[in-house]
């Protein structure tokens, strides 16, 4: 994604006057990385994971309405079903995260307000992040938090009315009188930071006694949250963040759960479900090891006020179809408009310097296929339900045959290639942005960390992890599921498959026979602990990194689906026979009919953000070399996670670049100093 962000800024109109051509080279059939998709059997849609857009993305959104407005369907493709933006995505204010409670796990449901903006909007604000608005928005959480637990009235979560205690009303109007009272002393000009603080301790003990959590339990997750938002709001003023010109990023080399614990949490909060969703959302586990959660504290802080105080109209916005049907196949249809060229079945292998070792000199890559005779460009699309789409595998209609085809996406696939192919500086290029995957720049830029220390640093320190998707569909509805909502997504559930959405809005799209049409879908993922091989062979880590993730998908469905569809179990585990395509099949053979996402090629590793990796970050303008740009989300970018606002970022700040612009030039948003 941050490659096509790039030649989508690089590509503006006249942009024949600045170069000659505009490339993009890709392995494989697919376009989007770790966010491609394509169409399997049924013409179901399958996932590298689950995608879902935060609300506070301001430029991916901007890019993707740009180009659903270029694009023009409703003039060019009057019959492809979706035609603009808002019906590509639409809002999802419906989100859980499960908690244990009693010694059983059990879904929290929360519902955001959602308000009139839209993120994206042409000119629009930005947002702001001071700590005014910061309190502001985190008010808001509060009340939506307590209302949420109020309408879950028989699950035993509910402020209680008992009259010997402050009754619900009587309950959140301290809570509230208590908050907005440390907001207006943060307001005054003329307090201390330390009389800040001292609001903010006072607004935490009055709220603390509030709702005598030691005495009443019922209270617990009001409490942990308060005790959470004011902490961190605390934990801002005490460490001077505000003022301090390195902003968030002074508070990187540290944990941020630890952080938090520092500036005085209830340790019980490292068991809220909301920070536990948090590390799920990121995979921040070390080395996909579960016991070992790592999450920087300034990233992990940026990314919680971005999400949760400056979304417009929703807190998700989710697709309605496959991310490749909705974002990457319409980038790539309008990039082509704009005459950028794509040379699909490039497999990048190295890069190499020149003499002085200046610039990048020559490009080597392996061309996986030839087309076949009269076809000068390979067209990827396809379509279904008139969408255009992306196939999950070769239209080999399109290219001479060749063995093992299906397996060209991967690094670990055949190497038997049509041809080297090496691009040479001044005849084939002049300047390269470098838009792969961290976990490929160690294998493709190996003359350049042996070059410069700030490579071998980066590739040292900052880290990946393999992560895995799984995707099932059912013939009930949400209801005979007992799902709490139609489209919920929740997360910080048991690692390692810890995080879920519904997403029946996606179904319309899909090819079912109508006796085995699925109502339901459901997605989840997680992290997988695989580390890279260092004995076995390629063939042998592919195959036992695909049966770990069976066996744990298996465990998953069989012992703690049920927290999110108690429909779909019975006391024998998980009801198979409810499976959309499985022909009656149990166990290993029915989970074969579905899709089980295998995430450890080196391009779809997820980046991390642990504690300390963010200094070794090298920024898009940072190669070191003069004719070399980088782009991705393992870069400094600003925001420094696995995220597609960060990917899109990285992009836009490539291409400023090679445009001879700032790198923050007509980029969006509040961001990393």
């Amino acid at each position: 994604m941050a490659g096509l962000a790039a030649a989508w800024r690089l590509s503006e109109p006249g942009w024949q006057n600045r170069f000659e051509s505009i490339t993009v080279y890709q392995r494989g059939w697919r376009l989007g990385g770790k966010g491609a998709s394509s169409r399997g059997e049924n013409g179901r849609i399958e996932e590298h994971g689950l995608h879902v857009w935060i609300g506070s993305y301001e430029n991916a959104f901007t890019l993707i309405r740009e180009c659903y407005a270029e694009l023009d369907r409703p003039t060019t493709d009057p019959t492809a079903p979706v035609q603009r933006w808002d019906q590509a995505f639409i809002p999802a204010n419906d989100v859980g995260a499960t908690d244990r409670w009693n010694d059983e796990w059990q879904l929290w449901l929360g519902r955001f307000t959602g308000n009139d903006e839209l993120p994206g909007e042409p000119d629009g604000p930005s947002g702001q992040l001071d700590v005014i608005h910061f309190l502001q928005r985190a008010l808001q959480l509060i009340l939506d938090f307590s209302d949420s637990l109020q309408a879950m009235g028989d699950t035993g979560l509910t402020l209680s009315t008992s009259p010997e205690i402050p009754s619900k009303a009587r309950t959140l109007d301290i809570v509230r009188r208590a908050v907005l009272a440390a907001t207006a002393v943060l307001a005054d000009p003329l307090p201390t930071p330390d009389a800040q603080v001292e609001a903010l301790t006072h607004a935490l003990e009055v709220v603390r006694g509030t709702l005598d959590y030691e005495r009443r339990t019922d209270h617990r997750l009001t409490w942990i949250l308060l005790c959470l938002v004011l902490t961190i709001t605390r934990g801002v003023m005490a460490d001077g963040l505000i003022t301090d010109p390195r902003g968030f990023r002074a508070i990187n080399d540290e944990d941020y759960g630890a952080w938090v614990l520092r500036h005085g949490a209830h340790p019980d909060v490292l068991e809220f479900p909301v920070l536990r969703a948090m590390y799920n959302m990121v995979f921040g586990y070390e080395n996909g090891q579960l016991e070992r959660p790592t999450f920087a504290a300034g990233v992990g802080m940026l990314l919680v006020g971005l999400m949760f105080f400056t979304y417009k109209g929703a807190i998700f916005w989710k697709m309605t179809a496959g991310m490749g049907d909705i974002v990457m196949a319409p980038m790539y249809q309008a990039l082509k408009r704009r005459g950028v060229r794509f040379e699909f079945f490039h497999r990048l292998d190295a890069l190499q310097l020149d003499g002085n070792r200046h610039n990048v000199d020559a490009i080597t890559m392996g061309r996986q296929v030839w087309l076949a005779d009269g076809v000068d460009e390979y067209d990827p699309l396809t379509r279904i339900h008139r969408l255009p789409v992306f196939p999950n595998r070769p239209r080999v209609e399109q290219i001479k045959p060749r063995e093992g085809i299906d397996d060209l996406e991967s690094y670990f696939g055949p190497r038997d290639d049509a041809e080297v192919r090496v691009l040479r500086r001044g005849v084939d290029f002049d300047k390269v942005i470098l838009a792969v995957s961290l976990g490929m720049v160690e294998i493709v830029a190996q003359e350049l960390i042996a070059d410069r220390p700030e490579w071998r640093e980066m590739v040292t320190n900052v880290r990946t992890i393999a992560t895995q998707g799984l995707q099932i569909w059912l013939r009930p509805d949400h209801k005979e599921l007992g799902l709490a909502a139609p489209a919920i997504t929740t997360s910080g559930y048991i690692p390692p498959i810890d995080t879920f959405s519904s997403m029946p809005q996606t179904l319309w799209a899909e090819n079912w026979p109508a006796d085995d049409r699925p109502k339901t879908v459901g997605y989840f993922c997680g992290a997988l602990d695989a580390e890279w091989p260092t004995t076995m062979s390629h063939d042998e880590y592919v195959a036992h990194c695909r049966r770990r993730a069976e066996a744990e998908a298996l465990h998953f469905l069989d012992h703690r689906v049920g927290v999110h569809m108690p429909g779909a179990v019975t006391e024998e585990g998980f009801a198979w026979n409810l499976l959309a395509g499985a022909g009656g099949r149990r166990g290993g053979a029915a989970l074969a009919t579905q899709h089980l996402s295998v995430n450890i090629d080196p391009s779809d590793r997820y980046v991390l953000s642990v504690p300390g990796s963010d200094k070794y970050r090298l920024r898009p303008d940072e190669s070191g070399y003069d004719n070399l740009v980088l782009a991705g989300d393992w870069t400094d970018s600003g925001l420094n996670s696995g995220c597609i606002e960060s990917a899109v970022l990285s992009g836009l700040q490539a291409a400023n670049i090679v445009l001879g612009h700032g790198r923050y030039h007509r980029v969006r948003g509040f961001y990393l100093p």
